[in-house]
């Protein structure tokens, strides 16, 4: 670094500080900009004078820098340094102490100095104008092409220090701008204007003269005039006023005079390196960086602004050159828009002002009367796709060639006539596609087009558009780059395409001629028709993959895949769209599709259109429809055979050819992963996690799933929520549940929760402690607890879980000891009953407070309640914990530990609907004079606080004084219509319409008096329509087998049948909800008769079961029903505990398809059901209740559906809830009561009708908690308030006309899912 070497690269760095110095306002601005000059030049390290400065560095201390950071290493392991410096740091500062470093600076400061000094002394020969050499001109090629775009954008440099101009000046600019005058004082006039601010300038009064000034400026020859009468616009551009728009209008006025002159001669293409296309280029640039960034200040503009600037614009955008003479070339005329699409192809500018109603309001209307621009697009997007039908044309490369560079820098320098049709072709088709979003936007089709007799209409223009993707006689296989695949006319229109679908309204492509069109590849290679020797690239049909797929995803686009144009929901028709679909998934899975019309698709392909299918089965409605192809099965077979192909592959035989596709493992393995991905979406439904189930593949599928969890993937391009509505769906069957155990997946959440509540498995450091808790749960927990109860609100969930598993005992308990089971978490946070459990805690009331909570909501399920107290006493313990936290044996202490168990103690105890019993709060009231008005206790029974009286109910009163039925009713006071139809009809029940007419009378009643359809009315009911039902062959789907209590020789089959310690437990608490109804006379009495009933129900279902030793699931390991009969129970009450009575009830009902849905033992292990359906151990009440009451919802109350999809919980699983237990606890006794006798003689339909009722009349309350996310406590622990069936009848027939045609034939196939 010295000599003239050290002054020439000198000399080239500070003529690179021009453009900052101009730009500062201040020498203070100049210094730091220049102090911090590598941050604002990108050319800063590209400079000869940097280059040799590292250099030189490198070769001074470079030898010192290895040694000091050599010399560091080897003393680090001994000698820690007590400061926190880096090593880095530490290196510095030795090597800026160093005798090197000092005579380094030395040399470089004064060689720079003498340098610095040779410049000075000949400056005006250095840096005169003209006189910068060589060097200067090698800078400013470099920088050409950005100095251009600098020179038109209004971002670009803005002098710091501004004149103000009195009118004299004024006046004066006008003039020397004058096109007359001499191009030196018009150059000056220029200089002077662009430092001045621009709205000054044009709020002046000569602004007219000087605009006349401008504008003959930017069309002058010389093109440093123009450049400069264009920085002048881009200044003004850089704020938007009122004054703005004159400047707009100015440049806009030029550009139109430019067009009229210029257009005809850019009918073979633009050359940027000629002086009159720059000049072109750099006015519509400077144009579209406007109309971008104009939209972020519409709102604080006038709206004449707006008007003006967008028809002033669409005025620019609509001129047009057509000539007169044949070209050689294209037949297109030349347009303004060209010019644009070469700035804008992507029609940018467009999307912005449609964005905002301020602006697309005027734009539409303005554009109506300037419609030549929409003729215009689409006639050359229609000619453009007539163009490709050509079997071979320059069209077809120019997707390629647009690609290809001019220059050395990677700029475009040329581009032909073609080029600019093709760029104007994807500006228009940008353009459209953002108008046909909006509704006012297609208010513009049907368009009448030049040279085309019929108008144009939005489906005639999509099918037109879509050639571009599925015609093979128009595609030309050309292998893209990188680069210039965003220019290939398939992926233009699919895009295009696919923002269409994502639109709300979808409508314009829900139409069969469209689909049609779509689908026309795959419906040619499914008939194995001959297309003229040309098929489709594999790229075409992922292109139609990508569209349907983007469609399926809304509801509407989902309804016109499955039915078609114009059909109703559920008419099933083989022609739609998503029949096609499915078999051509189907038959490419297999390989069974025809030979002779292309070579089998791909996997990519294949999983492509799976993926279609999937959008489509993960619905209810959508598994309705497609249930037919049985894609499950499929999927499974194919899964199977490619795990054996990754067998083989893991271990290769001599001889094998490991270079084929299908033998790849890495393709196998992504294939693999597709095919169960699409069959754990089966999981969303409840029918689809039958289904799952049937096909053995559900651990492989819930192990996929957990690992994408894990790594925390997205599930799909398409889907909006993650794996939670699955994860609930598999967690309501005992099978799912072993496969989420098994997984890992349960004990990942155990863990979570751990983490949260104690601590987790490392022992890092917490820089910042927990906010102290203010909620019991507070919401890191409270997400927790929403996870857990996820998968354990399910019976069968809980019984596989906890199924005689005892629990741990432990001398001793740490800190660490983290649970990974069910059983360890209930050990840890409920069961605290010892002082070394109470120790292991970090925070033992709230983790003791978060597990009481916890079982306190999942007991909200009698049956899990059952099992739970029968096989660790919970009751006990929690009354022995009040016990000890009591003062002096008498008070309990008020604590939020002792509310928690109070809660859980009274809940579990009594039986009733919202009106039939009392639960406590959790917490102490603000507003009551009383802290805590319910007392609390440590023995049973509970206090009568708790205990309503319900004696004078007219609800629960029966006939006369005695509960017991009289052998002939009469009718006195307390007769009704039903009561008097019943006794008219006594002999005529067998009749064919008797049914029809118990329906009307009983409906009738129900809607009206609902308070008198009680007591031996009901009783003589539901006797008369079994009566009559079993008289009726097609009315019974079960056959009667032969019973007796006595088998042959003797009663001991009977005698020695016992019921399980849960149903032991149940008959206590049916019986002591029977008299606090006072449906019941004596308690020892209704006992033993209840288990009497029981054991006959039992030991008659038993002789119709299957042996479960073979079952790998403990709910179908056991002799009996593992639960809690609660349907005979109810029908016990109901007979006021008449044995024979109830018995003859049930043996007749057994024989109808209620039985199956309503009586829930009366299919479990049934011989009834196939071998797949009974070894799931998944009941019709949720594969067919649960999913159709889901079908309903997702059909007439989206919002309800949609918030049940966001929480992550199903409407299966808490309906199943509800029925398994004929909602005890959630209704009074009176609606109870109403809910059999509906579904028995209504139709069992009406089981589902009656669970979207509930659900609609709970509407609101779902939407707030779903806003609390606390959805799914809501709906296990709160009754069912202020729901009566009767009220709800009507509704409910109406679901009936709507949908008992596809639900009822559902239901009645209870031997297929």
């Amino acid at each position: 670094m010295e000599g003239p070497e050290l002054v020439n690269s000198l000399r080239q760095l500070v003529i690179s500080f021009e453009p900052y110095l101009r730009n500062a306002s201040s020498y203070e601005q100049a210094q730091e900009v220049l102090l911090n000059l590598e941050a604002h030049d990108e050319n800063f390290h590209r400079y000869q004078f940097v280059s040799q400065l590292r250099a030189k560095i490198d070769e001074s201390l470079g030898g010192l820098i290895e040694d000091e950071f050599e010399r560091f290493s080897m003393s680090q392991g001994s000698d820690v340094a007590s400061d926190q410096k880096t090593v880095v740091q530490k290196v510095t500062d030795q090597v800026l102490k160093s005798r090197e470093f000092e005579n380094l600076t030395h040399y470089l400061r004064t060689n720079v100095s003498q340098a610095a000094q040779t410049l000075q002394n000949n400056f005006e020969q250095e840096f005169g104008s003209g006189r910068h050499g060589p060097d200067f001109e090698d800078v400013r090629d470099k920088r050409h092409s950005n100095e251009m775009d600098a020179n038109m954008s209004f971002s670009s440099s803005y002098p710091g220090s501004l004149m103000f101009m009195n009118q004299d000046q004024a006046q004066k600019l006008a003039e020397e701008l004058d096109p007359h005058r001499s191009l030196e004082d018009r150059q000056c006039s220029l200089h002077t204007l662009c430092s001045l601010a621009p709205l000054d300038v044009v709020a002046s009064d000569q602004w007219s003269d000087i605009r006349r000034g401008l504008l003959a400026a930017l069309e002058d020859p010389d093109l440093n005039l123009a450049t400069k009468s264009l920085k002048f616009i881009a200044q003004g551009f850089s704020t938007v006023t009122s004054q703005t728009k004159e400047l707009y209008l100015l440049l806009v006025d030029y550009l139109v005079d430019l067009c009229k002159k210029n257009l005809s001669r850019l009918k073979n293409g633009v050359d940027v390196r000629k002086s009159e296309h720059i000049r072109i280029i750099r006015s519509f640039r400077l144009l579209n960086e406007f109309q971008l960034i104009v939209p972020s200040y519409w709102i604080r503009c006038p709206e004449i602004l707006v008007e003006q600037v967008i028809e002033s614009t669409l005025k620019l955008f609509s001129m047009q050159h057509v000539s007169t003479v044949a070209s050689s070339v294209t037949n297109i005329p030349m347009t303004a828009l060209h010019l644009m699409a070469l700035i804008d192809p992507k029609a940018m500018w467009f999307n912005k002002w449609m964005h905002g109603s301020y602006s697309r309001i005027p734009l539409l209307q303005k554009l109506d009367g300037q419609k030549k621009i929409i003729e215009n697009a689409v006639k050359h997007c229609l000619e453009f796709t007539a163009s490709r039908k050509i079997p071979f044309d320059l069209m077809s490369d120019i997707s390629d060639t647009l690609s290809r560079v001019s220059n050395s820098d990677g700029h475009r320098m040329h581009y032909t006539r073609h080029e600019m049709d093709y760029i104007y072709f994807i500006h228009s088709l940008n353009l459209l596609g953002k108008l046909l979003c909006h509704k006012e936007g297609r208010k513009f089709f049907p368009i009448k087009v030049k040279d085309i007799s019929e108008p144009i209409s939005i489906t005639k223009f999509l099918c037109s558009l879509i050639q571009l993707i599925v015609d093979p006689g128009n595609l030309v296989t050309v292998k893209y780059n990188p680069v210039s695949q965003q220019f290939d006319p398939g992926i233009l229109v699919t895009d295009m395409l696919k923002v269409l679908c994502i639109h709300h309204d979808v409508t314009i492509l829900c139409k069969d001629e469209v689909t049609n069109t779509l689908l026309s590849p795959i419906s040619h290679w499914l008939d194995d028709e001959d297309t003229g020797g040309h098929a489709c690239p594999e790229s075409a049909y992922l292109h139609i993959a990508d569209i349907l797929a983007q469609l399926a995803a809304s509801s509407q686009g989902r309804q016109h895949l499955l039915y078609g144009e114009g059909q109703d929901r559920f008419t099933r028709t083989k022609s739609s769209a998503a029949h096609i679909i499915a078999d051509f998934a189907k038959k490419a899975i297999n390989y069974d599709l025809p030979g002779d019309f292309a070579a089998p698709p791909s996997t990519i392909v294949t999983g492509s259109f799976v993926y279609i299918c999937r959008q489509l089965y993960n619905t209810c409605e959508g598994l309705l429809a497609m249930n037919a192809y049985e894609l499950h099965t499929t999927l499974a077979e194919a899964l199977n055979e490619v795990s054996r192909e990754l067998d083989m592959a893991s271990t290769p035989t001599p001889g094998s050819d490991s270079g084929s596709d299908i033998d790849d493992p890495k393709k196998l393995s992504i294939w693999s992963d597709t095919l169960k991905d699409n069959l754990l979406n089966f999981a969303a439904t409840p029918k689809g996690v039958l289904l799952l189930q049937q096909t053995h593949t559900m651990p492989e599928c819930v192990s996929y799933m957990y690992s994408r969890y894990r790594n925390k993937l997205q599930v799909s391009k398409c889907e909006k929520f993650g794996y939670g509505t699955m994860v609930s769906q598999l967690a309501a069957t005992a099978a799912g549940m072993v496969a989420l155990r098994q997984s890992g997946f349960i004990q990942s959440i155990i863990n979570n929760t751990w983490t949260v509540l104690e601590c987790g498995l490392d022992d890092s450091p917490v820089f910042h402690g927990k906010i102290w808790a203010v909620e019991p749960v507070y919401k890191d927990a409270h997400k927790q607890l929403i996870n857990l109860l996820k998968v354990l609100t399910s019976y069968a969930a809980v019984y596989e879980v906890l199924h005689e598993q005892p629990l741990p005992s432990h001398e001793n308990y740490t800190f660490r000891q983290m649970p990974n089971t069910v059983i360890e978490l209930i050990d840890r946070l409920v069961f605290v009953d010892k002082d070394i459990k109470i120790h292991s805690l970090f925070n033992y009331e709230q983790s003791h407070v978060f597990g009481l909570r916890m079982f306190g909501i999942i007991m909200s399920c009698l049956d899990t309640f059952l099992l739970i107290q029968s096989q660790y006493k919970i009751q006990e313990m929690l009354l022995s914990c009040q016990e000890a936290n009591s003062i002096n044996d008498r008070d309990i202490i008020l604590d939020m530990l002792s509310f928690e168990r109070n809660y859980i103690l009274v809940k579990t105890y009594l039986i009733g609907g919202p009106s039939e019993r009392v639960i406590p709060p959790r917490s102490i009231s603000e507003d009551s004079s009383v802290s805590f008005p319910y007392p609390l206790f440590s023995t049973y029974p509970v206090p009568r606080e708790y205990v309503p009286n319900v004696a004078g109910r007219s609800a629960m009163k029966q006939v006369g004084d005695s509960l017991e039925v009289p052998s002939s009713p009469t009718f006195s006071s307390e007769e009704n219509e039903l009561s008097h139809f019943l006794h008219e009809t006594k002999n005529s029940v067998y009749e064919s319409d008797w049914m029809e007419r118990c329906r009307k009378t009983f409906g009738h009643l129900l809607e009206t008096k609902p308070e008198q359809a009680k007591g031996h009315v009901m009783q003589e009911l539901l006797e008369k329509v079994l009566e009559s039902a079993t008289n009726k062959q097609d009315e019974m789907t079960f056959p009667l087998i032969t019973y007796s209590d006595e088998p042959p020789g003797t009663d001991s089959s009977l005698r020695s049948f016992n019921l399980t310690p849960v149903q032991e437990l149940g008959v206590k608490i049916a019986v002591r909800y029977g008299m606090h109804l006072k449906l019941l006379n004596s308690g020892s009495d209704a006992s033993e008769n209840l288990t009497h009933l029981l054991k006959q129900c039992g030991h008659y279902l038993q002789q119709q079961q299957r042996g479960g030793s073979y079952s790998t699931l403990r709910f179908l390991r056991t002799k009996t029903y593992p639960g809690f009969d609660w349907f005979a129970s109810t029908i016990f009450l109901l007979m006021n505990g008449n044995l024979d009575r109830s018995w003859r009830f049930l043996y007749q009902f057994s024989m109808l398809i209620a039985s199956g849905y309503l009586w829930l033992p009366r299919l479990h292990r049934s011989v009834h059901m196939p071998t797949g359906l009974m070894t799931s151990g998944i009941l019709p009440v949720f594969s067919s209740t649960g999913h159709n009451v889901e079908l309903v919802l997702q059909s007439e109350f989206p919002l309800i559906y949609s918030a049940f999809r966001m929480s992550g919980y199903n409407v299966a699983q808490i309906c199943e809830n509800w029925l398994r237990q004929c909602f005890w606890n959630y209704l009074d006794w009176m609606d109870i009561v109403h809910y059999i006798c509906v579904c028995i003689l209504m139709g069992i339909d009406y089981q589902v009708y009656m669970c979207v009722a509930i659900l609609k009349h709970m509407q609101q309350d779902i939407l707030q908690h779903l806003q609390e996310q606390d959805l799914i406590i809501f709906l296990k622990e709160e009754p069912l308030r202020g729901f009566r069936v009767g009220e709800h009848l009507n509704f409910m027939k109406q679901l009936e006309k709507k949908f008992r045609k596809t639900i009822l034939s559902d239901m009645q196939n209870i031997s297929k899912p």
